[in-house]
């Protein structure tokens, strides 16, 4: 260094809550030289003696001007204070809190740091390390994630509230929630997990959870982006973006392109996402946000899965080469702030998506494995069944075929469209309210939805891609929807009330049969109406002690009667189909919830953590696994404990070690309800095992169990004291009473008892590298709670799993342009493949989890 230059040397955070800002940008007065921040908000730059001053900018911010002399080279903590004018969805924080502070109750976030450290194959590899979520995986890369809080059904996440940068991101989000579309991990920034009351401010479905990804704001410098990765199974990944500031108008455009060979045979995936955004500070009082994007994805995706003897023999087969998803999606966001006074503000939000996929799959049987060959043929065994040659089999072997009639396997089509739009108005004041601050919000959201479902079969060939229409649905939401809230503020002291409304219209209309009627007088015959209005009230409180924080909250939570069951009749807590003169009358499943926990730090800031005690008493339930519904609504009770700690084990000299850990110990109850089954005796090939638990299950609570039976001469109630294997090959159908007279200690499905993430992460300079462990306990996968697995894999309890992912990056420059990271990751390092959910029951088997694998490479910014 010149005896005429010095390095001054600081920190920037938030005012706010005293976070790191990574990226902002520290800029010379005299010669607009200047650097950026690091991922902790750090910065070294260079000045001359001369100069006099340097300016720290970032956006969404407002500009700080620092006096700068050669005697003081540290210049500390520099607070900057976020615009009026700013926006949450263009703030990105690097805090090492594993909570969002202005989120009041229970929440989890993940930060750039530790996403830039994962380098996430899928966003479900980071999820499963946040307490309380539970992953029920199937061997994808979480383009159709399966999520569930608290508790929550985990089928397509439809008990979980999915949102990208605070927009609900579900195709349709009350009739159709399925996560059928999520955006690729290369282009998340942050996660964060929101549960408590404060979840009430969204919606519809917050009853267990909500989930916001967060995507990259734009850099406060112009950077050119280019991040490359490779890995086994021709894993290929490329990021490109390019985006800065300029005079208060952010911008960034982003392209991500994506392919993979996938974990088993036939099982590839491709996926193009393109996005842009703009921020602008339009003047003092406005400002201005746009996002639109695009995403297409061709898969070979496939929900047949494994028996038990082809996950033995050999995980990677999949005979299924014909089955194909693809799917494309629009959005927009558009987003101003209006500051009409210092203390009063209004945003509007204008949003956009339109959504469609079509899932080709081939039609299956479940054969044995003896009878393979005979069943498809010499030609097709020799083709995809090869691997069966020369083996030996047991009675109950079996295997999932393409179904072969008439010499030919065949397909079928699940088409959907959806479209999604709304305006949501929020205004935030404040004020005083018995003489201490207060703040006021409220929100207003017209949102309307279509959706169209349409099936195809097509007999000619498993590779056609038309054929005759079997279904076609049409169905049509509006809802007026919005929440009132408050903070009071006593001194340490916080109460929080919140109130939110729903109004929904929906109706469905059966084209296909309209289509077949002659007397049809005009488009709005046979519609099946459903209208109805929902109050959800909530409660957090909340005490500020040291650098710590008490709540708990209580609040009703809600999920949206969808296409499932949003249609049905409910008379005195029975469920029927309607018929001709009933209304539609079906309510929201409905859950009171509770949590009481404590957030903050510990032995001078070394401990950052969150510990939450939280209960969930569900009503209304009415459809939990796959054609698993209860004929009597069901209520179901979640209560556990989340632990989240990050501990600072040693920090010197520049190097830094730091213990993770994330853990949930969660206990599910069915309380109530009357479930009826038919599944598991026409869908479902029992082996001796599931057969012999089934008759023990009903023979030990015989009053709990409604048997049909058919011998020939139709189906009639079984009323023997007890039942033999005779009867059971005779059974249609059973229905369960849970609770009083019935089964009085039965789990909910995929809820596991412990989950739990653990690390070690360790930092010097440049270098960084981690170790994890995630362990998933046992758990079941359907009411009947089956210890054992059926002979196809449909039913039965899965076994808990550990596996071992570990990282190394390294940071350096090329130049004095190119900042760069080389990264290796390794995941599931131990190649510890296991069962992962039979997300399908009766329909399927079992979806594999787990499979090695590794990558590496570069991330580049010019």
């Amino acid at each position: 260094m010149s005896r005429t230059q010095i390095n001054l040397s600081g920190k920037v955070v938030d005012a706010a809550d005293g976070q790191p800002l990574l990226g902002a940008q520290i800029v010379v007065s005299s010669n607009g030289k200047g650097t950026l921040t690091d991922d902790f908000g750090k910065f070294v730059i260079q000045v001359g003696r001369e100069d006099r001053a340097i300016v720290v900018k970032y956006l969404g911010y407002e500009d700080v001007e620092i006096a700068i002399s050669s005697s003081n080279t540290d210049l500390g903590t520099i607070a900057l204070t976020r615009s009026n004018t700013t926006l949450d969805e263009v703030i990105v924080s690097a805090s090492p809190k594993n909570f969002k502070t202005d989120f009041v109750g229970s929440n989890f976030r993940i930060n750039p740091v530790t996403l830039q450290n994962i380098n996430p194959l899928s966003t479900e590899e980071v999820l499963r390390t946040i307490p309380g979520v539970n992953i029920v995986g199937d061997m994808g890369l979480s383009n159709r994630p399966n999520i569930s809080i608290r508790g929550s059904w985990g089928r397509r996440s439809k008990k979980v509230l999915l949102m990208e940068d605070g927009t609900p991101s579900a195709p349709a989000p009350y009739i159709a929630p399925g996560a059928y579309y999520n955006p690729v991990s290369d282009r998340i920034t942050s996660i964060e997990v929101y549960k408590g009351a404060d979840l009430l401010k969204y919606g519809p479905n917050n009853m267990y959870g909500a989930v916001n990804y967060i995507t990259a704001l734009p850099p406060q410098k112009p950077t050119l982006r280019l991040k490359l990765t490779g890995g086994q199974r021709n894993y290929t990944s490329g990021l490109f973006s390019y985006g800065g500031t300029w005079n208060q108008i952010g911008g960034l455009v982003e392209g991500v392109y994506k392919k993979f060979d996938g974990f088993t045979d036939n099982s590839s995936v491709e996926i193009l996402n393109l996005n842009a955004k703009i921020f602008a500070q339009l003047s003092e009082d406005q400002s201005l946000y746009f996002k639109v994007s695009g995403q297409f994805e061709d898969n070979q995706a496939s929900l047949s899965s494994q028996t038990p003897f082809t996950f033995e023999t050999d995980y990677t087969q999949n005979p299924l080469d014909a089955d194909q998803f693809t799917m494309r999606r629009y959005g927009v966001d558009i987003i101003h702030k209006w500051l009409l006074h210092e203390n009063l503000s209004l945003t509007t939000k204008v949003y956009a998506s339109d959504f469609e996929r079509d899932w080709w799959r081939q039609v299956t049987a479940k054969v044995k494995a003896s009878e393979v060959q005979d069943y498809v043929g010499d030609d097709i065994f020799a083709d995809r069944y090869w691997y069966l040659a020369g083996k030996t089999f047991g009675d109950e072997d079996y295997v999932i075929v393409g179904r072969v009639q008439n010499g030919r396997e065949s397909t079928t089509d699940s088409r959907w469209i959806y479209k999604v739009s709304g305006i949501k108005e929020t205004i935030k004041a404040k004020w005083e309210a018995f003489n201490a601050p207060s703040e006021f919000e409220a929100g207003i959201n017209l949102h309307r939805e279509t959706f169209k479902d349409v099936f195809l079969q097509a007999d000619s060939s498993r590779w056609a891609r038309n054929g005759r229409t079997t279904t076609d649905l049409w169905y049509r939401l509006w809802s007026a929807n919005g929440y009132v809230r408050n903070e009071f503020h006593f001194g340490n002291l916080s109460a929080i009330p919140i109130l939110r409304f729903e109004h929904v219209d929906m109706y469905r209309q059966n084209l296909l049969a309209l289509a077949q009627d002659p007397d049809l007088q005009s488009a709005s015959e046979g519609r099946e109406p459903n209208v109805y209005n929902q109050f959800l009230p909530g409660l957090t409180l909340s005490h500020r002690y040291g650098k710590g924080e008490f709540y708990g909250s209580i609040y009703e939570g809600m999920i949206a009667p969808s296409k499932v069951f949003g249609f049905l009749v409910e008379q005195n807590g029975v469920v029927t189909n309607p018929l001709a003169g009933q209304s539609i009358n079906i309510d929201p499943e409905l859950s009171w919830n509770k949590e009481l926990g404590w957030r903050g730090s510990l032995l001078k800031n070394c401990i950052q953590g969150q510990l939450t005690y939280f209960h969930n008493a569900s009503k209304n339930f009415y459809a939990g696994g796959r054609n698993e519904v209860f004929s009597e609504l069901g209520k179901i009770n979640v209560q556990g404990i989340e632990m989240a700690i990050n501990a600072e084990l040693f920090k010197k000299n520049d190097h830094q070690l730091h213990f993770l850990a994330n853990v949930t110990y969660l206990h599910s109850k069915v309380m109530e309800g009357r479930l009826e089954d038919k599944d598991l005796f026409s869908q479902v090939i029992h082996s001796t095992a599931t057969q012999d638990e089934y008759i023990n299950k009903v023979n030990a609570n015989r009053n709990a169990f409604e048997i049909y039976v058919d011998e020939g001469t139709g189906e009639t109630l079984l009323t023997d004291a007890t039942i033999d294997a005779a009867d059971f090959a005779n059974i249609t159908k059973s229905v369960i009473t849970f609770g009083d007279g019935g089964l009085s200690d039965t789990e909910a499905p995929y809820t596991p008892k412990i989950n739990m993430n653990l690390g070690l992460n360790y930092d010097w300079r440049g270098f960084s590298s981690g170790l994890s462990v995630q362990h998933v306990g046992t758990q079941y996968t359907e009411f009947h709670n089956f210890v054992n697995e059926s002979a196809d894999g449909a039913i039965g309890e899965l076994p808990s799993y550990t596996t071992v992912d570990a990282f190394v990056n390294y940071d350096f420059n090329i130049g004095d342009k190119v900042d760069a990271t080389v990264f290796v990751n390794g995941k599931n390092i131990m190649d510890d493949v296991y069962r992962a959910s039979r997300l399908n029951r009766a329909t399927s088997g079992i979806f594999a989890g787990g499979f090695r694998q590794v990558i590496f490479g570069i991330n580049m910014k010019i």
